[in-house]
């Protein structure tokens, strides 16, 4: 018996519903790319908010007088501007040990006003000798 050749094939509608699957396709991996490669760009920025505060933490150790009150500034790190700041307090604790030292707390944000990306405290002595020692 002959083939029918009305039956062979793709019909239009066929095509279409194909292709609008495909194309459905696309756009969502399109849109993990986007969330992917933002993520990535946060993940970037947020690492170096940390190694900049850890740099301000080194600062503030390795100086002679603890700062006697909070500090602002800005720095650049891997090509973006970060404004940290650094507020002193008394160090928690009733320990003996303890009422000579004062805590730092600092924090590092994208814009001078903004919300912290890193934070980073440390606890030193008020004062440390011009030796460096305790």
């Amino acid at each position: 018996m002959p083939k029918d050749s009305g039956t062979a094939g793709f019909t239009i509608v066929e095509m279409l519903v194909a292709m609008l699957l495909l194309a459905l396709v696309g756009l969502t991996l399109v849109r993990f790319q986007t969330l992917q490669l933002a993520g990535t760009s946060q993940l970037a920025t947020t690492s170096l908010a940390r190694l900049e505060a850890d740099n301000r933490a080194v600062a503030f150790a390795a100086t002679i007088d603890a700062p006697a009150g909070p500090m602002r500034g800005t720095s650049d790190n891997g090509g973006l501007r970060f404004h940290w700041t650094a507020t002193p307090a008394p160090a928690a604790g009733d320990s003996p040990l303890l009422q000579d030292m004062v805590r730092i707390d600092i924090s590092v944000a994208l814009s001078e006003n903004g919300a912290p990306v890193a934070t980073r405290s440390l606890v030193r002595p008020r004062r440390l000798s011009p030796d460096g020692s305790l």
